[in-house]
């Protein structure tokens, strides 16, 4: 019996690049900040119906930031959604508004004023940072706190 090898050349001396894990965060202000500047990026494509691109554009980075935000953002972590929970959801009306663009499906105009209900939701919960994360493990509420 003959084994053999390949491409295993033990005078290499080339060491495998080590690169650093990327940084998670359980903080929704970030995910909230990155779904209003994505949202802002990408919005004007849909208003004007780009159907080539809403797939690539839209689409496919809207459903990225909310699937890393649904891993990473968790009710048990330290910190919690809270109001920025809005910002995840309008990137999921966007997402459904441009579905219905690309499928020229029925229900646009409530698909978009859905999606402007929940930007606009998502807009107060970034001025009012306050309402945005809640510690769990502090008594009551954010909201309550303010008063």
């Amino acid at each position: 019996m003959l084994l053999q090898a390949c491409g295993n050349d033990s005078q290499s001396t080339e060491k495998p690049e080590i690169k650093p894990a990327p940084k998670l965060s359980n903080d929704a202000t970030t995910y909230a900040k990155a779904a209003w500047q994505l949202i802002n990026e990408v919005d004007p494509l849909v208003y004007h119906k780009e159907v080539d691109q809403l797939e690539s554009q839209v689409r496919q980075p809207v459903r990225k930031l909310s699937t890393e935000w649904r891993i990473n953002v968790k009710m048990t972590d330290s910190v919690t959604e809270g109001k920025y929970a809005l910002c995840r959801k309008a990137l999921t009306s966007l997402d459904i508004w441009a579905r219905t663009i690309i499928e020229n499906g029925n229900g646009l105009s409530q698909k978009q004023a859905d999606y402007e209900r929940d930007k606009l939701q998502c807009q107060n919960a970034i001025a009012n940072p306050a309402l945005g994360n809640t510690d769990p493990k502090q008594k009551g509420t954010a909201i309550a706190n303010m008063q």
